[in-house]
Parts: C-alpha cells; sequence; structure tokens
C-alpha cells in the first residue's frame, strides 16, 4: 500500500510533504490525516528543515477535502469531533512553524484544501487549479481553522461570498482575492517553481525569518500599539544578533553576506 503521506527532504533544508491519494483526488481518510499531522509535527522538530513545500500528488488535484467515500460511514457526532480535533490542530501547528511554509497547489483545492491553503504563509498554484470552500453543500461550516484564517487573508466581506456560496472559483480569481500570490504558467511544473521560490528565501538568515513570521501572524490579533511593542521587542533583539552584525559588515565590505544557517 502507497503511504498516503510522502514527506522528503532536500540537502538544503527545504522539506516536501505530498498528499499521495490521486486516486481519490488527494482526499484525506482518516490514515492520511493522522499521517498528516505527524508529517507536521516531525517537521517541527527537524531544526535542519528551513522551508517547508505543501503539495499533491499529479496535476488533478491539491486536497479535495476530507474522504466522502469514507465519513459517509461515519454519521456518528464522534467521527464529525476526531476529524476536526486531528486536522484543525495540524493546521494551527503548521501556522505555528517557525519556518516559511509554501503551498504549492497542483491542481484543485476544495473543502478543507483550501483550508490548508489559508494556513500556509505563501501559496502558488497550476494555471488550471479551481477552489471551492465547499463546506455549506454537505451541510457544514469549515472544521480546520479556515473561516477565521480566511477572513484574515482577504477580509471578512470577501470571504463571506466565497463561504456562503461555496461556488467555484479559478486561478486568477483567487490571486485578484489574495488568497493565490503566485500562478505558475501552463508548461511549468507547480513543484518546481515552489522549489525555486524557497531557494530565493534559503540565504536570508533563519532568525529574522522566523521573527518576521511571528510579527506578521501576530499583528493580525494585537492592537497597533501591541503590535508597536512586539515589533520593537524582536528589533532590538535581533540588533545585536550575529546575522545582523553580518549583514553591516557585508555592506561595508561591499560583499554579500554569508549569514548563519543554524
Amino acid at each position: 500500500m502507497k503511504a498516503p503521506i510522502i514527506t522528503e527532504i532536500n540537502d538544503n533544508g527545504i522539506a516536501i510533504l505530498r498528499v499521495n491519494r490521486p486516486q481519490a483526488r488527494n482526499a484525506l481518510n482518516w490514515v492520511a490525516q493522522e499521517a498528516f499531522a505527524t508529517a507536521v509535527s516531525q517537521i517541527a522538530q527537524n531544526d535542519n528543515v528551513r522551508i517547508l513545500i505543501i503539495t499533491g500528488t499529479g496535476d488533478q488535484a491539491f486536497v479535495a477535502g476530507g474522504d466522502l467515500k469514507e465519513l459517509a460511514n461515519h454519521p456518528e457526532p464522534a467521527a464529525g469531533e476526531r476529524l476536526n480535533r486531528v486536522m484543525s490542530r495540524a493546521l494551527a501547528e503548521l501556522t505555528e512553524l517557525p519556518i516559511p511554509v509554501i503551498a504549492a497547489v497542483n491542481g484543485d483545492a476544495f473543502g478543507g484544501g483550501c483550508e490548508i491553503l489559508t494556513a500556509c504563509d505563501l501559496r502558488l498554484c497550476a494555471h488550471h487549479a479551481h477552489f471551492s470552500f465547499a463546506q455549506v453543500k454537505n451541510g457544514l461550516t469549515t472544521g480546520w481553522g479556515g473561516t477565521g484564517r480566511l477572513v484574515q487573508l482577504i477580509g471578512q466581506s470577501q470571504a463571506s461570498e466565497l463561504l456562503l456560496t461555496a461556488r467555484l472559483f479559478n486561478a486568477a480569481e483567487a490571486h485578484r482575492l489574495g488568497l493565490i500570490h503566485r500562478i505558475v504558467p501552463a508548461g511549468e511544473e507547480v513543484v518546481t517553481a515552489a522549489i525555486a521560490w524557497a531557494e530565493e528565501m534559503l540565504p536570508l538568515p533563519k532568525r529574522a525569518l522566523t521573527a518576521t513570521k511571528a510579527l506578521a501572524h501576530a499583528a493580525v490579533h494585537m492592537s497597533l500599539p501591541e503590535t508597536y511593542v512586539a515589533e520593537t521587542n524582536l528589533f532590538v533583539n535581533l540588533w545585536s544578533q550575529p546575522d545582523h552584525l553580518e549583514a553591516l559588515n557585508a555592506f561595508v565590505e561591499k560583499r554579500k553576506p554569508a549569514f548563519n544557517k543554524d
């Protein structure tokens, strides 16, 4: 039996988490959900990982949400609790990773697949990808933390329209809304484009990336004065660190900085 989740880590510290159920449009059954959560936890504990890319197998689907064929056999409330608990915790942990997370959307993202997108920091997609927050069609709300994150990403008004209508929208609209940052042209591999994007960030200092991600997430919940305080603390703390001193020396010496990779 093929593993439903495949994780690989390149020598340069780029990790790729791949949902590997193309026969089911990469829908997550119970086993895949648990494996996804485990993979995120393992990456969180691996100091060698600098950037994480999340994608799906094939070019038809990124993730089609939960596996409805399996879930149809579990109408009991405990099944809903389990689905909510496993994946909402996994995506919360994903947002808290101290590294950039890139969604490489290789195909359609429906329901929970769209919720996974909202837990990633950077998002690119294939030109043919389509999206739908389809939960209301199944008599549900989002269950993996997607509504709150979507509102934070694109605003309450636009998020409400997507959530309440469950309509299909394409890559161009996803880009216009801010759900997607980049569209990969036809003929180019999405994962290849994601790796290239990750490689742009690899030379940047890890501590500064971690602090910047944390500040951006915190700013959503804080008032402006609170954000100013958090920013000041992070800025001052980084000021005397080796990476900043190296940046200053490199500027004076007119060379590229060589940051610490730890």
